[in-house]
């Protein structure tokens, strides 16, 4: 019995580097930032060279390329573009982000033409690193809302 009580004295005392568990969580700021500065070497800084983007957008390049395509599209599109961090929750090697992107459409949109309009949705990602970089995001925005927001399916 002795043994089992000093065990878990021993696991429970351990000294556990708090530096160490928030790493990823901080690292993961720099994607956001990316988008919000329009600054695609960003995502250099925190991409690994084989990062998988789940689900890819139509006709996007695999790896870091595709990202820095989607935020050039993307920031074109909206120049006024805002990503907002809303939570940052990590687990082991994933980091979940509840995000709000928010912008005026100026430029032509899925083919639909500007309106000067704003969209405000939500999007939540889940970040796997590994050796401090992003090597898989998975990711799933209300682009639904933000489709209605911009008025695609007005008459």
């Amino acid at each position: 019995m002795k043994e089992y009580l000093l065990l878990f004295l021993v696991v429970l005392c351990w000294p556990i580097n708090a530096d160490d568990m928030n790493t990823n969580k901080n690292d993961v700021t720099f994607w956001y930032d990316a988008f919000t500065r329009k600054d695609p070497n960003l995502l250099d800084q925190i991409l690994s060279e084989t990062w998988v983007d789940i689900p890819p957008a139509p006709s996007q390049p695999l790896g870091p390329a595709g990202a820095k395509q989607l935020l050039t599209e993307l920031t074109n599109t909206f120049p006024d573009l805002k990503v907002t961090i809303q939570d940052v929750l990590q687990d082991g090697d994933k980091v979940v982000v509840r995000s709000e992107l928010s912008g005026t459409q100026k430029a032509p949109f899925l083919g639909s033409p500007p309106k000067n309009r704003k969209l405000l949705i939500q999007a939540i990602d889940i970040h796997e690193f590994k050796d401090g970089k992003i090597v898989r995001t998975w990711h799933s925005e209300d682009w639904m809302t933000g489709l209605h927001q911009l008025g695609f399916f007005e008459k």
